[in-house]
């Protein structure tokens, strides 16, 4: 049975457990957040020891899995066993469990954490899953909608936050939810209830500046500005959380891969259609970039992700030096 993380948490606050969890997908966010409320609160402390079981998928026995499973608890009202990276589990692995999905031990909470990737829908013990458990299939939120669910969160935590702030956060750290809560969760230890998160905390205490982000060096390229694409590249030499080339390549191919599908449908609304979102930014890109000029970036941009990486010679040069010279092809 497919359910939403809003109806998960609100049966867990009210101590309501299903005794299958079968949650999967490419967000992992929310597949901790449940394991991990489970496995803190589903049993008393002193309940665990006889009670509570952790298999890893990678190295775990699946018989002895389900064993545990059909066991009846011991001085307590329930047991508790989980399977983390049950993404390595296959679909033999999953259809020992057939029989148990379909008629599973009350007094038992199973939860797999299947993290990364969905569930293999084309098999026949998936059908199972879906029917039987309390499936969930935590997806990537879309890059428009990060900057809500920052403020839903900030929120959350009784502080606040401006959109452009919220805004800010999204297009540096990315859509990592995990990345996110763990930053929003630190500033949140040091103010006071109602405070707001300004632009300053977040340079200060997050290592994102309001002038020299990944957003605005990728704003300098756009607009072909050499001097300030510069001026960041030595900015982020001298304060690496600030901009790794990593997360520099991967937004500039995210952005340039959107230019290209608008380039090749020639409309702002169709593309959008295409895709989802476009940025405001990317419409402008056309009048500095032609379709084979973002071709040729799209190119340039692998080769840097992959010398990065380390997967080809790069004559000692830094990331730093990467950076530079990734400037001076994609700009020059």
């Amino acid at each position: 049975m497919a359910v939403t993380i809003d109806s998960i948490w609100k049966d867990l606050q009210a101590n309501k457990f299903a005794p299958v969890y079968f949650l999967c997908g490419e967000e992992p966010y929310y597949i901790d957040l449940i394991e991990n409320y489970i496995s803190d609160n589903a049993l008393a402390p002193h309940e665990k020891d006889f009670n509570y079981s952790l298999f890893y998928g990678k190295d775990a026995d699946v018989v002895s899995v389900l064993n545990d499973a059909k066991q009846y608890p011991t001085f307590a009202e329930r047991r508790v066993v989980v399977v983390r990276e049950a993404q390595y589990f296959t679909a033999e692995n999953f259809g020992l469990f057939e029989k148990y999905f379909a008629n599973p031990i009350s007094s038992t909470i199973l939860v797999f954490a299947h993290k990364n990737k969905p569930l293999d829908k084309r098999t026949k013990i998936s059908k199972v899953i879906e029917k039987h458990t309390l499936f969930f299939d935590s997806k990537k939120i879309a890059d428009d909608a990060l900057p809500n669910w920052i403020s839903g969160y900030v929120k959350s935590k009784s502080l606040n936050i401006k959109n452009d702030v919220a805004k800010l956060m999204a297009e540096n750290l990315g859509n990592d939810l995990s990345r996110i809560a763990n930053e929003v969760d630190k500033l949140s230890v040091m103010l006071a209830d109602s405070s707001e998160i300004t632009a300053e905390l977040i340079e200060k205490y997050i290592g994102i500046s309001k002038e020299y982000n990944v957003t605005e060096f990728n704003n300098a390229i756009t607009r072909r500005d050499f001097s300030k694409a510069m001026k960041i590249a030595l900015y982020f030499e001298h304060n690496p959380k600030a901009g790794n080339i990593i997360q520099v390549l991967a937004y500039m191919y995210n952005f340039f891969s959107k230019l290209l599908v608008l380039h090749l449908l020639k409309d702002v609304k169709t593309t959008t259609a295409a895709i989802g979102w476009l940025p405001p930014d990317v419409s402008k890109g056309t009048q500095f970039y032609s379709q084979q000029k973002t071709m040729e970036i799209l190119q340039i941009l692998c080769e840097y992700d992959a010398k990065a990486k380390g997967l080809y010679a790069t004559n000692n040069n830094t990331n730093a030096d990467l950076l530079k010279e990734l400037i001076i092809k994609v700009v020059r």
